[in-house]
């Protein structure tokens, strides 16, 4: 009789053994990394012409598989603008209409095709129009290559007398001093020596003085137009007849947004 009570406990201890083992079964089909890459960080712009650039840190996972870069016009709600190797720290953006605001974010997947969440910085941009080389001469001389009009850079130097006149240029030969006039209220500020146009990125909102301010190579100059807009020159040349100025205008009204393309030829 204990026998057969062992038998049957060694029955049921087998099946139980078999049940654990069956149970603890693992699907080599779902045997995959369900870990998404980390969250990319440092996501920027930079203001261009008729392009935005956007830049970010690499992520470093093994597995890294590429990017998505999204792009919204509220912040909040974002679509998909493009997917970039995983090799890429930059995407320009140039499907963009200057005066307009964009908001930008990127998100990393890996090979097993799971992603990230979206990146978390403030990312957005205005691009604008910029140019390089205007030259004004001496509104003394000639007075009508003086002159210029950030609202309509396809005209070049225009005569210093105009009302669409933003700024223009002069030798003072009492003092032996060139300076930057305004007569139509726009307003100026020297920012100081910059040996690159693309060191100031944002122009001050105050701190603006109108009528005139000395002009002198190198130096960067932030402007706000009488039509409530701002706009910036890098002065490259300077000579007693004649100022030559790299310029970028923000045609959305009060954005402060100035840098220039990264990709300037």
């Amino acid at each position: 009789m204990l026998s057969k009570i062992n038998r049957i406990l060694s029955i049921l201890l087998i099946a139980t053994l078999l049940g654990g083992i069956t149970g603890c079964y693992i699907d080599a089909a779902d045997d995959r990394d369900r870990e998404p890459p980390a969250v990319p960080r440092g996501v920027k712009t930079i203001t261009g012409d008729e392009e935005v650039i956007i830049e970010w840190y690499p992520n470093g996972e093994y597995d890294l598989a590429g990017y998505q870069v999204w792009r919204g016009r509220d912040g909040i709600n974002f679509d998909n603008l493009a997917d970039v190797s995983e090799n890429a720290t930059q995407y320009i953006d140039t499907s963009v209409r200057n005066g307009e605001t964009y908001y930008y974010a990127v998100s990393a997947y890996d090979t097993d095709g799971n992603e990230s969440e979206l990146s978390p910085e403030d990312a957005w941009d205005t691009p604008r129009p910029e140019g390089r080389n205007i030259t004004l001469d001496d509104y003394n001389i000639f007075p009508g290559r003086s002159g210029f009009d950030f609202s309509r850079p396809e005209k070049g130097s225009i005569p210093w007398d105009t009302p669409a006149t933003d700024i223009y240029f002069g030798f003072d030969t009492e003092v032996h001093v060139t300076y930057l006039y305004s007569d139509n209220e726009t307003l100026m500020q020297d920012l100081g020596y910059h040996e690159n146009f693309e060191s100031v990125d944002l122009v001050p909102e105050i701190g603006y003085t109108s009528l005139f301010v000395e002009l002198i190579e190198g130096h960067v100059y932030a402007l706000f137009t009488p039509d409530g807009n701002f706009a910036k020159i890098h002065v490259r040349e300077l000579y007693e007849d004649g100022a030559v100025f790299d310029w970028a205008y923000q045609t959305d009204p009060e954005n402060v947004q100035l840098a220039p393309s990264l990709n300037r030829p």
